[in-house]
Order: structure tokens, then sequence, then C-alpha cells
């Protein structure tokens, strides 16, 4: 009996943590590579704070995200090509946007 009651509420924790289907997406598509700029040119002492600290990473962009390294309290999450992602905006979370090759292609908040 505490067994079917470990694995009932094991299955709600479960689910809480999952988003609902509805408010799922397919992540963005970004430009194929030699499309639009996807990096900020000015400089980051010229550019608006970011919430998350973006203008900071901007070097990352046109690196293997497996050569990159952050902070381990940054919130960021990677999008890659077709993921499924939830529609909220969170301005303190750092998106980091990389290509099929893991390369990365913009890093932005939300």
């Amino acid at each position: 009996m505490a067994s079917r009651s470990l694995i009932l509420a094991v299955l709600v924790a479960l689910a809480a943590c999952t988003a609902p289907e509805s408010e799922l997406v397919e992540a963005e598509p970004l430009p194929e590579k030699g499309g639009a700029a996807l990096v900020d040119e000015t400089s980051p002492e010229e550019q608006e704070p970011t919430p998350c600290g973006a203008e900071n990473y901007q070097n990352f962009v046109g690196k293997p995200l497996a050569a990159v390294t952050y902070p381990d309290d940054l919130r960021a999450r990677v999008l890659r090509p077709g993921a499924m992602v939830t529609m909220e905006y969170v301005a303190e979370r750092m998106n980091i946007h990389v290509d099929d090759e893991g390369i990365i292609l913009r890093v932005i908040c939300g």
C-alpha cells in the first residue's frame, strides 16, 4: 500500500513540473549562416543593460557551446533548432540559441 502512495506522489510531483502541452511552442527558427547579423555590433559599454546580462555574453556568438563557460548561478537555457520551449518570457533568463552543430548563434534575454 505504501508503494502505491509513493508512486502516486511521484506522479503528481512530475505532473506539476511539466508545462502543459498547450504552453509549449517550437523554438523560433534563426536565419541561416550568412544571413542577417545575429550579433549586436555595439560594444558592451554602449549597449543598454539587460535584466539577464546578455550583453556580457555576446562574445559567445560563433563559438561552440561546449567551449564556453558561464557562472553556475546564471539563469540560462540552451535552445536548439526544433526544441519545444515554454512561451513564458522571463527577463532574467538568458537564452542561448545554437545551431544543429552546437554553434552559438545568438544570446538574448527571455
